[in-house]
């Protein structure tokens, strides 16, 4: 059994369908209800919808509660995390919308791994997280894209070269 989060559309909704066409029961968590009821209903396999904030706590707890209800048991958990938005000027984000995002991007995961683990304590199992995120999806400025792009891209071609290295 699966939980994605932001399952109604873009890299979750795509991970649904994958999953429900290897025969995974996938609990589609999405903000916007409706979306993940719809999400849900176009699966091949056995599917619930939950609309759920998943950075809040409870939004967290609501979705944890609901697939534990319907399905028993959680195996995998994907959490991903993203929001879509406007593309202004740096300048021109405003603070709310940019603290959305990263309660979005930023509590919404490190929520969703700490439910996953008491999760997994609770069943006495064990199971598996993932977890995606986007800088550029940030959606803070189009005028950092290019900057975290390439940044973010040093970084993993550092790392990469540091694990040859050892």
């Amino acid at each position: 059994m699966a939980i994605v989060t932001g399952a109604a559309g873009g890299l979750g909704q795509a991970a649904t369908q994958r999953l429900s066409e290897e025969g995974v029961k996938v609990v589609a968590v999405d903000l916007d209800a409706e979306a993940a009821q719809k999400s849900a209903a176009d699966l091949p396999g056995e599917a619930i919808a939950v609309g759920s904030d998943v950075s809040s706590e409870e939004g967290v707890e609501h979705y944890m509660a609901e697939a534990v209800k319907a399905f028993g048991t959680v195996d995998f958990h994907f959490l991903n995390a993203g929001i879509a938005g406007s593309l202004a000027e740096l300048v021109d984000v405003p603070v709310n919308e940019w603290d959305k995002v990263m309660a979005v991007n930023l509590r919404g995961p490190f929520l969703g791994i700490r439910a996953a683990f008491r999760q997994y304590l609770a069943e006495g199992t064990t199971g598996s997280i993932v977890v995606t995120s986007s800088i550029a999806g940030l959606r803070g400025s189009n005028d950092l894209l290019a900057y975290t792009t390439s940044k973010h891209g040093v970084v993993g071609l550092e790392r990469v070269c540091l694990m040859f290295d050892a």
